[in-house]
């Protein structure tokens, strides 16, 4: 299996401006961290037909929901645009997704992170700056801090696999192709849909084994 990552774009920035006492931090999380990867054994140039829901699936902490206003159509348009692109062909008819090559799934999560700490810490300072007497540091009340973080995940699952048994049992559908867009989740919900957006081009820009002509 392969994997890339997409760094924060705002790190390189920060370390062309070491100059600066202290760096932008809204520079540092400018970008979602873009994971992905896939089977290496797939030959993905032998698909030629995708369905892909006109819903996003919502993980939720009781029950799952769908995503489906305009913003989630945007992010599917996106994502039917690079696939379109790429030589695949979209069925958009619910009742022939059984015919597609491979199915499109993406999923959506936000959530909130609190993070509590207390008692003796080392911290990321030298153990010399505030002078050789001092072994460390400690709280002795509780600190607590929380961030929001969001997360789009494109699936790619081989629907030519189906109706194919193993031992009498029901053979489950591979996931030959996976991204993952994920990271801070901002009060600007323009800049959360741009951000997101950006994250699916990425996805397609560092996959190049994907496409009809592979």
């Amino acid at each position: 299996m392969k994997k890339k990552n997409l760094l924060f774009a705002g790190i390189a920035a920060f370390i062309l401006a070491a100059c600066e006492k202290d760096p932008d931090m809204g520079q540092l999380d400018a970008d979602l961290v873009v994971y992905t990867d896939h089977d290496n054994s797939v030959d993905f140039g032998k698909y030629s037909t995708y369905y892909l829901p006109d819903s996003i699936l919502e993980a939720g902490n009781v029950r799952v929901s769908y995503w489906a206003d305009e913003n989630a159509k945007t992010l599917i348009g996106e994502v039917e645009n690079r696939m379109n692109g790429l030589g695949y062909t979209r069925i958009t008819d619910p009742s022939l997704k059984a015919t597609a090559d491979v199915g499109v799934q993406l999923s959506y999560m936000a959530q909130t992170n609190t993070v509590v700490s207390g008692g003796y810490w080392t911290g990321w300072w030298d153990p010399f700056y505030w002078g050789g007497y001092w072994g460390g540091w400690y709280y002795p009340y509780p600190v607590a801090y929380s961030y929001d973080t969001q997360a789009l995940v494109i699936e790619m699952a081989d629907l030519t696999a189906r109706g194919e048994e193993e031992d009498g049992e029901r053979r489950s559908i591979p996931v030959v192709w996976y991204a993952s867009a994920s990271g801070f989740q901002f009060d600007n919900h323009r800049v959360n849909m741009q951000l997101l957006t950006d994250g699916v081009n990425q996805a397609f820009s560092q996959s190049a084994y994907l496409g009809t002509d592979k």
